[in-house]
């Protein structure tokens, strides 16, 4: 597998480096600190992912020009856009994902690494030979996206949470029933009851907005909420996760 990074901190860039020496990942890391440099390294090969500071501080351009560029390019395969970014602004990451960004990594989360990045990265490129195989991608990538909202392992609701986002994404519909399509699925898969599956993941909603601090819930839930609670009801709940990974992750669910 050939990635490249295109980031203007030498620093970084030998932590990427340093890391992928470490895994056991057949990957070949090329590294780009510059617009034109990375226009010219994509020109010249093809790289099934790239890893893209959006800033390029003081270099000669920045990722929403290097996206924008990358679009012009007749490329015959588009490579996965991993964005990484200290920039908390959400128009400024909703105009990545505009222009062909497929995933973000703010720099500033705890758990940001290059590790991280790569291990995302391969789960996203495995091409999957059975369908058990692809739902176990599938749920990685739920989880990853329920955990950045809040919800914990020892919510018991939690793993119906995930079990109804992967119902919602396999229906393929833009209102399902929750209390004919998808309660019923989940509750057969774990043997309990519908009423077990909605109060399990309803306890594990309201916990994590009692327990998550309110810049995490903005920043990572972006639907409704019920206007008398407070809180999103099941159904925007698993449809904000399912259209979102829909979104995001085609390339990687397909």
């Amino acid at each position: 597998m050939k990635i490249l990074l295109i980031d203007d901190e030498a620093k970084h860039c030998q932590q990427y480096k340093d890391c992928a020496e470490a895994l056991l990942y057949p990957l070949e890391l090329s590294t780009a600190f510059g617009l034109k440099q990375a226009v010219s390294l994509v020109e010249k090969c093809i790289y099934n992912i790239i890893i893209l500071d959006l800033e390029l501080n003081g270099s000669d351009g920045d990722g929403i020009l290097f996206l924008t560029q990358l679009r012009e390019m007749k490329l015959k395969k588009k490579p996965y856009i991993i964005v990484i970014t200290k920039n908390p602004s959400y128009t400024t990451h909703n105009i990545a994902r505009s222009m062909g960004a497929d995933y973000l990594f703010m720099k500033s989360k705890p758990d940001y690494s290059p590790r991280l990045v790569f291990d995302f990265a391969f789960k996203c490129m495995k091409e999957p030979v059975l369908q058990n195989e692809n739902e176990i991608t599938l749920e990685a990538i739920i989880t990853r996206e329920i955990e950045k909202i809040g919800f914990t392992s020892s919510m018991g609701g939690k793993r119906y949470l995930i079990d109804a986002v992967i119902t919602a994404i396999h229906l393929n519909k833009n209102n399902p029933s929750l209390k004919t399509e998808i309660y019923p699925v989940v509750a057969r898969k774990h043997k309990k009851t519908d009423w077990n599956v909605e109060r399990g993941i309803r306890n594990a909603i309201i916990k994590t907005w009692r327990i998550t601090d309110i810049d995490t819930l903005l920043e990572n839930y972006t639907s409704n909420t019920d206007y008398d609670t407070g809180f999103p009801t099941n159904k925007e709940m698993i449809l904000f996760v399912s259209d979102k990974i829909k979104s995001e992750f085609a390339g990687c669910i397909a």
